[in-house]
Parts: C-alpha cells; structure tokens; sequence
C-alpha cells in the first residue's frame, strides 16, 4: 500500500485510480498515471465512474460469464453474498454461469480469487464491488479511519466492512 494512502476513503480511491489506469492501459500498474488519478480522485477534481457505466457494462458482456467468459445461460450472482450483508440490488449483482456462481459460493470475489489473483478481477466485478464497499464504509462512517499496516495486499482490508457484524467503526489494518 502506498505510504501517502492515510485513510479508507484514500485506499478506496486509489483501487478505483488502478482500475481507471486497467481501462486506459489495460494494466493496473503503470505508477505515474495511477497517482495523477489518484490524486484527482482525492481532491474531487474527477468522480469514480457511476454505477450507471458499471450496469451497461453489465448488459454488454450479458452473454459471457462475468467470471469465465464462456456462453450459455446464466444465473445472478451476489458480488457480496447476501450471507455477507451484501445487498440485493442490480448494484451487486453480475451475470455467471452456474459452474462460476457455485464455485464462488458464499466468498466475496477477492476471497474465492485470493490474493494472489485479485488483479485478475474482471473490471465490471471490481467497479461494483468498489462501489459497494464506499457505501458500506460511508454508511458505517469509516471512510476516514486511518489505514495502518504496510500490506500491498489492501483490498482484503476493505471488504472486512461485511464481514463484521456490528456498526461499530472500525480502524483498517
């Protein structure tokens, strides 16, 4: 994680600064444009994408898997399992085949992927859930508790906000 990243709110902006860096470059790791993102996305001189382009995104790919990319037929799939406290809206939700749904169970997308993978998040699944995860820490009011650790493994930390099961804010480690 880098160290001028202070906040939840920060950490948050800078997964959606790699994301816009993936849809410009189709990599999430050229540095220099990540941090002129970020930094327009701090200071609010640019908003993360809404979840208008996420949904048509949704219905363009709506004939692959979101996972997979194969073709058939196709159940909704909970970004955040509802088990979790994900929501039941089109905000949470993607189009998978049953295989990939199944598999996935009852984890959010960076737990069935793990670690190692999560740059390998499809795009349409990673602007959804950073959305969902602003929300939950903006209703839990935690978007500006501090971020300690030195873990280049950061997004495990954002989803724990559904993993925990009171209201309680709590500080990201």
């Amino acid at each position: 994680m880098p160290r001028h990243v202070k906040n939840v709110g920060e950490l948050i902006a800078w997964q959606y600064a790699k994301l816009i860096c993936q849809s410009a470059f189709g990599c999430r790791d050229d540095y220099g444009f990540i941090m002129s993102t970020y930094k327009r996305l701090v200071t609010g001189r640019i908003k993360p994408s809404t979840i208008l382009r996420e949904n048509k995104l949704l219905v363009l790919h709506g004939e692959q898997c979101v996972y997979c990319g194969i073709s058939g037929q196709f159940e909704w799939e909970h970004i955040i399992p509802l088990s979790r406290g994900g929501p039941d809206t089109i905000d949470n939700l993607v189009r998978a085949c049953g295989q990939c749904n199944r598999s996935k169970g009852a984890r959010d997308p960076i737990e069935w992927y793990g670690t190692k993978r999560i740059g390998e998040l499809p795009r349409l699944v990673m602007g959804k859930l950073l959305k969902l995860v602003h929300e939950a820490h903006d209703r839990r009011g935690t978007l500006t508790s501090p971020v300690t650790g030195k873990s280049s493994i950061d997004l495990p930390q954002l989803t724990r906000v559904f993993h925990e099961v009171d209201d309680t804010p709590q500080t990201v480690e």
